[in-house]
């Protein structure tokens, strides 16, 4: 009888992830908060159901703080897309309906799918509380808008979905969110200011259950034991950028494979994270079968985080891995390599020197790497290859 009512009075919280980062930010959450809460997770706008190493990993997760996991699809390309967003409504509400949630959590109040749940909530007289758990950047750089456009997408989607729609100009601002988990409360947008602001604490990130699953997804992307052991001993990951970013970066494929050659001379375990987008293997050829080699591209880096060792060293370049490796992981080394004559790399700096990243003109700016500590030493201007 007592544990009927302990569970009667536990909150009840669905969770909507579409994204790597608000998967994990979703496990760290319900896994640290399970005594105060029952939790659901449905992964949404999912690219397929029967290869998804991410579905897959929360459905078979022995101890997992969720009591059922669900996905929905995200397929259909123009006019079916309305097909299919209301196929979707019709299951999220019958899951609704049979979970009766306190809560909806999303990585984005500008979800169609999180717009219409909370909706619903409000026709059935339901207290729904929506919370908004960050999804990294937008959350403190905000998004860039144009009025005509944002008009113009809401209006379209009134007509599509209905007038519950609302056009949140910066994520996490409309009025379906009450609170903000934020990895940085101090440092977000000032529209989050009128949310009540929740600390997502680093510790959350390196617990036990974040590592169990971090693992399984490991594994599901081809990283057994031996690949797994070989990569918490790693000293430095390279991280790649998008194809697209590539080829706006003046000679990086040169600045980036004398990089890893030096770092392979110097007998240091390395790592190359390429992009998801990336289809090939190792389009820049930086993999040594000694000392280098090449992680899956379609694994999110943020899984790989927890396995890292505390001494090991991140290095990358545009792109947003570089700050959430330094929100969930303070404890490792984040170093961005953008030089001040391309205006499209420079545009970072600023941003990356605001969160403590460490912020180099190219990679000669990193020196060798000390006989007597697995720590990088830093004397600008000393080439690697010396």
């Amino acid at each position: 009888m007592v544990s009927s009512f302990k569970q009667m009075s536990k909150r009840k919280v669905l969770y909507l992830p579409s994204t790597p980062l608000n998967v994990l930010v979703a496990v760290a959450h319900a896994s640290t908060l399970s005594k105060e809460q029952i939790s659901q997770i449905v992964l949404i706008d999912q690219k397929n159901r029967d290869n998804n190493v991410y579905f897959k990993a929360l459905q078979q997760w022995k101890n997992s703080p969720f009591e059922k996991v669900e996905l929905t699809l995200g397929i259909a390309k123009g006019w079916q897309k309305k097909a299919e967003r209301t196929k979707n409504f019709t299951v999220l509400a019958s899951w609704f309906e049979q979970f009766q949630p306190n809560v909806i959590a999303t990585g984005s109040d500008r979800r169609v799918e999180f717009q219409y749940l909370m909706h619903m909530s409000l026709s059935n007289a339901s207290s729904v509380e929506g919370w908004y758990m960050d999804d990294g950047l937008y959350s403190y750089a905000g998004r860039k808008s144009h009025w005509l456009k944002d008009s113009v997408n809401s209006v379209l989607k009134k007509i599509v979905y209905g007038h519950w729609w609302q056009e949140p100009r910066l994520v996490g601002s409309s009025l379906w969110i009450k609170q903000a988990w934020l990895f940085q409360p101090d440092r977000s947008i000032d529209a989050l200011n009128a949310k009540v602001k929740q600390a997502l604490p680093t510790q959350w990130f390196t617990s036990l259950d974040v590592q169990v699953i971090s693992r399984a997804i490991c594994e599901g992307f081809g990283l057994k034991d031996v690949a797994i052991e070989r990569l918490k001993e790693v000293d430095v990951v390279v991280l790649i950028p998008h194809p697209n970013n590539i080829k706006k970066m003046l000679g990086y494929p040169e600045r980036v494979g004398r990089f890893v050659g030096a770092l392979n001379k110097q007998g240091k375990r390395v790592a190359i994270k390429y992009h998801p987008r990336t289809k090939e293997l190792d389009p820049l050829f930086l993999q040594d079968d000694e000392n280098s080699w090449v992680m899956p591209s379609g694994l999110a880096f943020e899984f790989v985080l927890p396995m890292l060792k505390p001494q090991a060293i991140v290095v990358g370049d545009v792109g947003t891995t570089l700050l959430t490796t330094k929100w969930l992981r303070p404890d490792i080394q984040s170093i961005a390599v953008l030089p001040e004559k391309n205006e499209f790399e420079s545009d970072f700096r600023a941003l990356f020197l605001s969160f403590g990243v460490t912020v180099l003109n190219d990679f000669n700016a990193i020196a060798d790497l000390n006989s007597n500590s697995p720590v990088l030493e830093f004397k600008v201007n000393r080439p690697l290859d010396d």
